[in-house]
């Protein structure tokens, strides 16, 4: 098993999970995940004011899922499990309730009140109290060590790019179509305006990017732009709306999931609707180029 937080469920994560699941092949046993939500630093109020998330629980389910582990077990992170002592920890929530025969774990782990847990403790424990350890080592790309901080970091300043190398596919968000101020229909390129109903999930910085998006009946292409529109006479709120290409019909009330394939450009301001236009024909150009030759995410 392994146990962590997993907001992103990056390449990273993935490899200590293909790790979990080869072991437990190895061992004629489960594959077991433990993961915790809320987030921690929500529920601790470490979060910040800027603080998001990767995933909501629903992704972060489907994404370890989708790596072939049998089981995850998800516990409710509240202020009084953050005051469970580290040995409390392991003896309550990972020996008497699975009953693990090999525990994974990267060699930053932290668990229990205030992160007292380490390695070297669980090791000790699982000594006692008769599981095996394995230390994994940290995932790199580009030299760099992959980490959820990171990638969020990625996403707020515009590297889609490398956020993305980060996750292993592409970043995506959920969310309900709703009704726009409908002026992209009057220059031939109609938005369906998206709603995200997760509160704190990581939104892209503003700009102009190519996306693919499913909506459950239909896999689209598009080209997406999050930002105020500054273009728009008396627009002053940020929105998150999608040409879809080759759409057809009404999408209010549809949920979409958007995947993030490229940042095309930031959000510009253009002195007339008809130059906005005229650079929308060439994003549109410019994203269809890209999702041809973009592997599917």
């Amino acid at each position: 098993m392994a146990f962590g937080t997993f907001d992103g469920v990056h390449l990273g994560h993935r490899q200590l999970l293909s790790a979990v699941r080869e072991t437990a092949v190895q061992k004629g046993m489960a594959s077991v995940v433990m993961t915790f939500w809320p987030h921690p630093r929500l529920v601790l109020g470490q979060a910040g004011q800027d603080f998001r998330l990767l995933n909501s629980l629903g992704e972060k389910s489907r994404l370890i899922a989708a790596t072939g582990i049998d089981h995850l077990v998800v516990v409710p992170f509240t202020g009084e499990f953050a005051s469970i002592g580290p040995e409390d920890f392991v003896r309550t929530f990972l020996w008497e309730a699975l009953h693990p025969a090999c525990v994974l774990v990267g060699e930053d782990v932290r668990y229990g009140t205030g992160g007292k847990g380490d390695i070297s403790r669980l090791i000790e424990m699982g000594l006692v109290l008769g599981f095996e350890v394995l230390r994994f080592e940290p995932c790199l790309s580009g030299g760099e060590r992959i980490s959820s901080t990171g990638i969020r970091s990625c996403l707020q300043n515009g590297d889609l790019e490398k956020a993305n190398a980060m996750l292993g596919y592409p970043y995506s968000l959920n969310g309900t179509v709703i009704t726009g101020n409908r002026i992209g229909n009057t220059i031939g390129f109609p938005t369906a305006n998206i709603l995200v109903t997760e509160e704190y999930k990581q939104i892209p910085c503003d700009g102009v990017y190519a996306v693919r998006a499913g909506s459950g009946k239909k896999d689209y292409g598009g080209m997406l732009n999050i930002g105020i529109r500054p273009t728009i006479p008396d627009q002053e709120h940020k929105t998150i709306e999608v040409h879809l290409f080759g759409a057809a019909g009404d999408l209010y009330g549809e949920q979409l999931e958007i995947r993030f394939i490229a940042r095309l450009r930031n959000e510009m301001k253009f002195n007339s609707l008809e130059e906005l236009r005229l650079q929308l024909v060439k994003d549109r150009a410019a994203a269809l180029e890209i999702l041809k030759t973009s592997v599917q995410g």
